[in-house]
């Protein structure tokens, strides 16, 4: 059941409230592991290393939920990376880190080329 997600082509996070209330779930964990899922796609790579996702993983996520997201065709690493870093981290934590990815982000689109006078 969906519960919601991060569309990057339109740049959307949604939440599918209804499932998450009917699951029992809590909004805030479900909004931080999609806002956990943009600050991925601003770094363009893993945030945690190997050997320390293994790790984090064995020790943190039970084993039938990590059969869940093997099986479900997704990112295994990307995935479980997002589900650790929602259990390790708050959402203020996630808050300054996203704003802080987005910003570095911004300086490197926005960043202003010196164009030289011509010659005359």
């Amino acid at each position: 059941m969906l519960m919601g997600g991060w569309h990057r082509e339109q740049a959307v996070v949604f939440l599918c409230t209804s499932s998450i209330k009917a699951q029992g779930m809590d909004q805030e964990e479900i909004l931080r592991h999609e806002l956990i899922h943009v600050i991925q796609d601003l770094q363009q790579g893993s945030l945690l290393p190997e050997p320390l996702l293994s790790i984090l993983s064995r020790e943190y996520i039970p084993s039938g939920e990590a059969l869940v997201v093997i099986a479900s065709g997704e990112d295994v690493s990307r995935e479980l990376e997002c589900r650790l870093l929602t259990r390790m981290l708050s959402t203020p934590v996630v808050a300054q880190w996203l704003t802080e990815a987005a910003a570095k982000n911004l300086q490197v689109v926005a960043t202003p080329v010196a164009i030289a006078p011509k010659n005359p």
